[in-house]
């Protein structure tokens, strides 16, 4: 499959959901990787690996998900910064290739079993 419609593929299978928090504004969860995306209020897009199907659904049904986050998810799993925002919500709209790079390449390291951790 040619670069190009892994990106496509994987761009389109990321389906942002907005929510209500002071801390973030919106996520993401792409099951086939395992991969959790939040994107803060700031504009920050962290994505955390190896996360199972059922912390994604926890945080959506959390009362807070701040405080969930806080519990359950930070330093819990590894992540990276996938775009480093800026003060307004929007501010990865500029970074979308970026993303789609990152995104392509995650997936392509997944296939090939980069992210696997023993449980």
């Amino acid at each position: 499959m040619p670069a190009y419609s892994v990106s496509m593929d994987v761009i389109s299978a990321v389906d942002w959901v907005p929510v209500e928090s002071g801390l973030f504004s919106s996520v993401a969860y792409r099951a086939s990787a395992r991969q959790l995306y939040l994107r803060f209020q700031d504009g920050k897009i962290y994505r955390f690996f190896d996360c199972p199907v059922t912390v994604y659904d926890e945080f959506m049904a959390a009362a807070s998900q701040g405080r969930y986050f806080a519990q359950q998810i930070r330093n819990r799993f590894r992540s990276e910064l996938v775009c480093r925002g800026s003060s307004g919500n929007r501010g990865c709209a500029n970074s979308q290739s970026s993303l789609a790079e990152q995104l392509r390449v995650s997936v392509l390291l997944a296939k090939a079993g980069a992210f696997s951790y023993p449980i």
